[in-house]
């Protein structure tokens, strides 16, 4: 297929953007009710547990565009261990401790820094669109099938929290001291049993990528759009099998995630990409795409910054009438004060926060790469 050349695809800043947007509000909500907001304890599936395979199968719609001219391996390299070193040092500052006996190996960042990789190494002799999703079910076929032969022994036959394939692969390779919870969840959300399943949301993502590259933009959206709506299909017949479950990103999870992922692109892509007469900057629309862009840009930047910043004011404290508060507290109590619904617009706060940051920023077109 011949590469049809494109200026920047507003559609995947915009989903990003979106993504990140929705992780603030809802990443920053205090503990204690809303549990409709937080992750799904096992299995299970909120939306919340959107945000991470989205954020990575637009990660690897990323890399088909960024690409397609070849891989400069000096770059990919440098990015790679970037990605691993800040990885340990977001670790650190999150979990507040030097203690090197239990800093944990594994993480967002470390799972980004090895799907970069393995991808970039598969789709050197896969290109097809077609065949990166067929391949990108194998590799979920055969992650459901020893899934669920080692898990015969478990509760009902499915994988449960101190019985899964994570607390066994990733507490031999890793040590329980270096895992998720010094291993005392009983699986590794980062780990290498997930990523491995996390690699078909890349897949899925680079094949999306492909089609924009090569299809007329009259539609690539529409083919995107019919791979999204046969995902999430068929995400509910694996769900049969073996249901959604984020903790160690099951089959059916994986496709459910790439699937919606899939229709967000398509349909940004209808509305703002998808024009024949002018760009959409220059429309009613623009002020949409300009603010969901700021967010997509520095998506990294603002991804990761929200977890620091609540560490931060979790872990720094101040002396308030003869005694000791974090600032979290202080501004939460401060909140409380005022609304009737102090969590949630105690998330609000924060989204008004990295909503300035992200504006600012794009303003002054300032944007952090890793």
């Amino acid at each position: 297929m011949k590469t049809v050349k494109k200026g920047r695809i507003y559609s995947l800043d915009m989903s990003r953007g979106l993504i990140v947007f929705l992780s603030v509000f809802l990443g920053t909500i205090p503990a204690g009710g809303y549990e409709y907001f937080r992750h799904a304890a096992w299995y299970g599936f909120t939306i919340i547990d959107l945000i991470l395979p989205s954020f990575i199968t637009i990660f690897g719609t990323s890399m088909a565009i960024a690409y397609q001219k070849g891989v400069n391996w000096g770059k990919l390299t440098k990015r790679t261990i970037r990605l691993i070193v800040y990885g340990l040092v977001f670790t650190i500052i999150v979990s507040w401790s030097l203690d090197f006996f239990t800093l944990r190996l594994t993480g967002v960042l470390q799972m980004f820094a090895l799907l970069g990789i393995v991808t970039v190494v598969i789709t050197k002799f896969v290109k097809s669109p077609i065949k990166l999703v067929l391949l990108a079910f194998l590799l979920l076929f055969v992650y459901g099938f020893v899934t669920l032969a080692t898990s015969q022994s478990c509760e009902g036959g499915l994988p449960q929290p101190t019985c899964n394939l994570s607390g066994i692969v990733d507490a031999n390779v890793f040590g329980e001291n270096h895992m998720y919870a010094q291993g005392e969840r009983g699986f590794d959300p980062e780990g290498l049993m997930t990523s491995f399943a996390a690699v078909s949301n890349v897949l899925i993502g680079f094949a999306i990528g492909r089609l924009l590259l090569t299809k007329k933009e009259s539609g690539a959206w529409k083919e995107i759009l019919t791979l999204g709506m046969i995902l999430v299909l068929l995400s509910l017949v694996v769900y049969q099998i073996i249901p959604f479950n984020k903790r160690i990103w099951s089959p059916s999870f994986a496709l459910l995630t790439s699937g919606i992922t899939a229709i967000l692109i398509s349909t940004f892509y209808l509305f703002f990409d998808n024009r024949k007469n002018g760009d959409v900057k220059e429309t009613a629309l623009g002020p949409i795409v300009w603010f969901l862009e700021a967010f997509g840009r520095n998506s990294f930047f603002i991804y990761f910054g929200k977890f620091i910043i609540a560490s931060l004011l979790a872990h720094i404290t101040i002396m308030v009438h003869h005694e000791e508060k974090s600032l979290a507290s202080i501004l939460f109590h401060w909140i409380e004060a005022i609304s009737p619904y102090p969590q949630l617009s105690y998330a609000f706060f924060m989204l008004l926060f990295w909503t300035a940051i992200a504006l600012t920023f794009h303003k002054k077109k300032w944007y952090v790469k890793v």
